[in-house]
């Protein structure tokens, strides 16, 4: 029976950028926790001379949440990047470092984060970006590699 490991160190290179504009930059070391989340849509079907309206599932929509280490003056700096980009699509990328879990990209809609906190400590702020469509995950080439192999022994 095989064994899964599902991310175990939860790290990985963040990366965000101006949609279209390459290189994206990295900001994994100001991000403390990052998750795409989906959340489920209805529609409604119109109703008949023979029954009422029946609510059906719809496609998914899409956030990106965060939280961060605010990080004014930095270079590169997420803080400054967010509000730099207020209302601006930009793409995005988390690469995992194990080599098993899927890569995660996108575009997001950015929206400025909070400048300030509690006096002593370090400032941290979240943010929460609205993905524009379906994120796409790229499964590894190592597990179509696995997976091809495992066809050709049946074959």
């Amino acid at each position: 029976m095989p064994t899964y490991e599902i991310n175990p160190n939860n790290s990985g290179t963040i990366m965000l950028g101006v949609a279209g504009a390459t290189p994206l930059v990295e900001f994994s070391c100001q991000i403390t926790n990052w998750a795409l989340e989906p959340s489920p849509n209805t529609n409604t079907r119109a109703g008949t001379y023979c029954g009422p309206p029946v609510d059906v599932p719809g496609k998914s929509s899409w956030k990106l949440s965060f939280d961060f280490l605010q990080d004014w003056g930095a270079t590169p700096s997420l803080s400054e990047f967010t509000n730099t980009n207020d209302g601006v699509l930009c793409d995005f990328t988390f690469a995992p470092s194990n080599p098993t879990v899927p890569e995660a990209s996108g575009s997001v809609w950015v929206t400025a984060t909070a400048y300030g906190g509690e006096p002593g400590v370090s400032w941290a702020t979240t943010g929460e970006w609205s993905v524009d469509g379906t994120p796409t995950f790229t499964p590894p080439v190592l597990l179509d590699a696995v997976a091809a192999d495992a066809d050709a022994g049946t074959k």
